[in-house]
């Protein structure tokens, strides 16, 4: 009897370690993201399948280039902004924070214009703030800017690029 309560400890245990493990784990997914008449299919990983809104990445170029031979084009991140109902979005040297809306069945779509993540304020490098955002104080940068992030489903073609396209 105590030897059945033990073992089954030890299972339950390990249930616990292993889930520890897999609760890391992200999910292969890929993004289309179009810029002006450019448009990239990249890989990216996401920390939930059905709400991508969760935050996503673009896989790692090193990961990307081993099993493919191609590197991505840009570099995508998006993740929840603090305590907010806000996401940050970057890409490349990009930077927006816009309200987080749901996403559809694991895919998320978002149109945003972006600023320079960074400006030279007197001679000095100065990272663009949240509050610097939200106050109005954003330079130009891109306009327009469109992506789709499919969480459910990895497209074989990523990483890829056609310009041209409208």
């Amino acid at each position: 009897m105590a030897s059945s309560r033990v073992s089954m400890l030890l299972v339950l245990a390990l249930l616990m370690v292993v889930s520890a493990v897999y609760a890391g784990a992200r999910i292969p997914g890929s993004a289309i993201v179009r810029v002006a008449d450019s448009e990239y299919i990249i890989p990216i990983e996401c920390n939930d399948a059905s709400q991508p809104e969760q935050g996503f990445s673009t896989e790692p170029a090193r990961i990307t280039k081993e099993r493919t031979g191609r590197t991505s084009g840009v570099r995508l991140t998006v993740r929840p902004w603090k305590e907010t109902a806000y996401l940050v979005i970057s890409l490349d040297r990009y930077v927006a924070w816009a309200e987080s809306p749901a996403a559809s069945g694991g895919v998320l779509r978002m149109t945003l214009n972006m600023s320079p993540a960074s400006l030279l304020v007197d001679g000095t490098q100065k990272l663009l703030t949240y509050d610097e955002w939200m106050a109005g104080n954003r330079p130009a940068g891109l306009d327009g800017v469109m992506f789709e992030a499919n969480c459910r489903e990895r497209d074989p073609n990523a990483p890829a690029f056609r310009s041209g396209v409208q």
